[in-house]
């Protein structure tokens, strides 16, 4: 089965995203979904998605930037499928592009945080060759 990738663009495409975004960040509100990824797309965010039966059930979003320590890198900043979905290389699909997204813009590495409780996530990357290269601390503001 050949999975088609699409980039979330208009508003309908960003809003069939929603529901597999949502397990992924509880916390965002529906009513101003298309805002934030709209705003985020102005600084460099893309959100790819695949349809299953005309549903948006797994998604992935990224961006491209240079940081000293690694030079040039594609940043995995969300990645989430639907219950539904999972088990189908969905995700694997996704991270699949994802290289070749970044092979083309020379990114020299892909990275992605993921929080510690999220062992099925963990497992999927270590699948894919990822490893734990670093601690990543935050402070509320």
């Amino acid at each position: 089965m050949m999975l088609e990738i699409k980039t979330a663009i208009t508003d309908n495409d960003i809003a069939s995203c929603w529901e597999a975004m949502s397990l992924l960040r509880p916390m965002l509100k529906e009513e101003n979904f298309i805002e934030q990824i709209k705003a985020m797309q102005q600084e460099g965010y893309v959100l790819l998605y695949i349809l299953e039966n005309g549903k948006a059930v797994s998604l992935a979003g990224y961006r491209i930037y240079t940081m000293l320590y690694c030079g040039k890198m594609l940043y995995v900043d969300d990645l989430s499928t639907l219950e539904t979905g999972r088990g189908k290389g969905y995700a694997s699909a996704l991270l699949n592009h994802i290289y070749e997204i970044a092979k083309q813009e020379n990114c020299q590495s892909v990275h992605l945080d993921s929080g510690h409780a999220r062992t099925t996530a963990h497992k999927l990357y270590f699948k894919e060759n990822f490893t734990i290269s670093a601690f990543h601390f935050s402070k509320p503001l």
